[in-house]
């Protein structure tokens, strides 16, 4: 990077921007949205928020800068609910990716027109009307807005840019990045939450290619450019919303294929990777798909960016990612051109699924059947019966939460950038979508499984241990049997390993939990309810010592409160016999049913980066990834005792990037519970 994109990025990191900000509370925001909301229809109160708050935000252009956006406000609203049915469970927008092409071809202009050629064709439907209207009216709220920042613009080139994007199409690679720098920044502005960039390299390449073909930019001027906007994405993104600081949902997925299946790797998916090596900020999140054919210098680049530490890329396999959306009944060519919502979790246009709805809890479900069972004096098939009756139990709830139907709340700007809901005449929330599925995260997989292992092993087939004994232990979280706790830890068979008799339990598991939820027909939006094998921060929650935790000491040898296993990784404290084993665990499970999404999370030493091989070696680990039959992977370059130092002298290390789930953050600006958690992982060396 050079000195200008050096002190921008020192800038960002030293807070400089932050002074800038109006103290506005969320509680002063809502009181006045509140106020002037009532009588409004949802569309018109979300296209209130947009007048609202951008109308409060002054517009802040910096001397040389070119990607250009700075949040004044400190505040977020929320949606102003007064007046309306409290009883009603109100959802907002999350975990999508809007249709990027169309705000680069078309502009604020092209979707106003368009919104109102069917406001014309459908004068006669009241809620086509009224959704169009507000669209309509919150697009000039952000026009407006634009303008507002041209007339800040100092600089005659920045002042170009702002009165052209994103009002009008971009016409070049630099107005590109602004237009949607611009608009992601209004839609988080006015509360929008785990927003993505899609299929960055995809939409933004023609822009580039055109503009390095007519020699308005050299390579260097565009990575700069590039570089400038990667930055841009870190300004503000401690204002944004989530469990944590870096969990915000600013991914964006590179390489592939096309729709028709053909290879759609670009000079900028490359670019991307290497723009996210040299500045090594947590944002944007780097996803990459992959496949047999993936070139080698592609994965060595991308092994570069793993080697660095950020957590990312993560790699999705298209061989088993593309069939899998198929099987679910997503059409081809929309599921080749499938990105990640926010962490992990595929999404395919025209949609609103929500990938993030429900969290099936395996650890609760086998432990469950493993106390009752072993009460009753069940055989180990018997046990593996009632894992079913504790898993259509879980997701009793889940139907039962679909049956009292949530209700969904509009997001205009988001809809206008649907062609689908514009031509409906419909938000994407309420009709505008063409499918309306849930997801279901499954969590804590591994440790279910080894603790079924555990209870096949020692007490059905080597009898070492009474179902007296193991059940006195549980119920006194292993207080007065640490010998039994240290014979479950010893137990062989564990997942993670390659071991077919605990690999066989997972899959089992697996095929339960797809089961129970392929029972729910309809979730109430005319959708169906996808299984997925992420935990995202149900690790940490689930195991809480608190009122009303149901999961207590479990068989595997965990006692109460301590971490489950992660998404698709070995339980915590097993030692796993190498990293190709674990790959091939989990290259076992049928992933035609479980397409919710979910990585394998691999912790990678530092010192496996010490020999000069380490780059070809994780270009090996991918392949071997893809050939296995894998759906997700995700590799985190860990050192646990600068963690433990960090955890002291947080002071010495601002900078330390960790993978916490499906996204990174900076480790000394997480809770002690995720440090703890991180810090446990196994970690392969050299």
């Amino acid at each position: 990077m050079n000195s200008r994109i050096q002190k921008q990025r020192e800038a960002v990191r030293n807070g400089f921007y932050h002074k800038f900000r109006r103290d506005i509370s969320r509680d002063e925001l809502n009181a006045d949205l509140e106020s002037i909301a009532a009588g409004l229809s949802l569309n018109g109160r979300y296209r209130l928020i947009y007048e609202y708050v951008l109308d409060k935000e002054t517009p802040l252009v910096f001397p040389g800068e070119k990607i250009i956006f700075t949040r004044t406000i400190k505040g977020h609203p929320d949606f102003p609910t007064k007046g309306l049915d409290q009883t009603k469970h109100w959802r907002a927008l999350e975990n999508l990716s809007i249709e990027w092409p169309l705000l680069l071809k078309e502009g604020l202009t092209g979707r106003k027109a368009a919104c109102q050629k069917v406001l014309e064709e459908k004068k006669d439907d009241p809620e086509a009307v009224d959704f169009l209207t507000n669209a309509i009216a919150a697009i000039d709220a952000v026009a407006a807005f634009a303008k507002r920042y041209a007339l800040a613009a100092k600089e005659p080139c920045q002042r170009a840019l702002l009165e052209k994007v994103p009002y009008c199409p971009a016409e070049s690679f630099h107005e590109a990045l602004q237009s949607v720098r611009f608009i992601m920044s209004v839609m988080r502005s006015t509360g929008g939450e785990h927003m993505g960039f899609g299929r960055f390299d995809q939409y933004m390449w023609p822009y580039l290619k055109n503009d390095l073909e007519q020699k308005v930019l050299t390579k260097d001027e565009a990575f700069e450019l590039l570089e400038e906007f990667f930055i841009s994405l870190s300004r503000d993104a401690d204002l944004y919303r989530g469990v944590q600081l870096g969990d915000n949902g600013q991914s964006m997925m590179l390489g592939g294929c096309d729709r028709n299946g053909r290879p759609a790797i670009n000079p900028l998916t490359y670019m991307c990777i290497e723009a996210s090596e040299d500045i090594g900020l947590i944002d944007p999140k780097i996803n990459l798909r992959v496949d047999s054919n993936t070139p080698r210098d592609l994965l060595m680049s991308a092994a570069k960016l793993t080697k660095k530490g950020l957590g990312f890329p993560q790699y999705h396999n298209d061989e088993v990612v593309i069939p899998g959306l198929v099987n679910f009944g997503y059409d081809l060519e929309a599921a080749r051109d499938y990105t990640v919502a926010a962490c992990w979790e595929f999404v395919v246009e025209d949609g609103r699924d929500t990938p993030n709805m429900f969290a099936f809890n395996f650890p609760l479900a086998a432990d469950q059947a493993i106390r009752s069972g072993l009460k009753a004096g069940d055989d180990f098939e018997g046990i593996m019966e009632r894992v079913k009756t504790a898993a259509q139990a879980q997701t009793k709830g889940f139907r039962e939460s679909c049956e009292q139907k949530s209700y969904y709340l509009p997001e205009p700007i988001v809809s206008v950038f649907s062609k689908n809901a514009v031509k409906l005449g419909r938000d994407l929330n309420n009709g505008g979508g063409s499918h309306y599925h849930y997801g279901c995260q499954g969590c804590g997989s591994s440790s279910a499984a080894d603790a079924l292992a555990a209870v096949k092993y020692l007490i059905f087939e080597q009898k070492q241990v009474s179902p007296e004994r193991l059940l006195s232990a549980l119920e006194s979280d292993y207080e007065n049997d640490e010998e039994l706790r240290q014979m479950i830890k010893a137990v062989p068979h564990k997942v993670g390993s390659n071991d077919d008799y605990a690999d066989d339990l997972l899959k089992r598991l697996f095929d339960i939990f797809a089961d129970a939820l392929a029972e729910i027909k309809n979730n109430g939006r005319g959708g169906r309810i996808r299984p997925g094998s992420g935990s995202a921060q149900h690790y940490v929650l689930m195991t809480e010592k608190k009122e009303g935790q149901k999961l207590k000491a479990t068989a595997d040898g965990r006692k109460y409160g301590d971490f489950v296993s992660s998404s698709l990784a070995p339980s915590p404290g097993v030692r796993v016999r190498g990293i190709i084993s674990e790959l091939e665990t989990y290259g076992k499970l049928d992933y035609n049913k479980i397409c919710n999404g979910g990585p394998i999370t691999m912790e990678l030493a530092d010192s496996y980066f010490r020999n000069k091989e380490a780059l070809s070696k994780v270009v090996k680990l991918i392949q071997t990834f893809v050939k296995l039959g894998c759906q997700q992977l995700q590799l985190n370059t860990l050192n646990p005792d600068k963690l433990r130092d960090a955890q002291i002298h947080p002071e010495n290390y601002r900078d330390l990037i960790v993978r916490v789930w499906g996204w990174s953050g900076y480790f000394v600006e997480l809770s002690k519970p995720y440090q703890d958690q991180i810090i446990g992982r196994q970690a392969f060396g050299s």
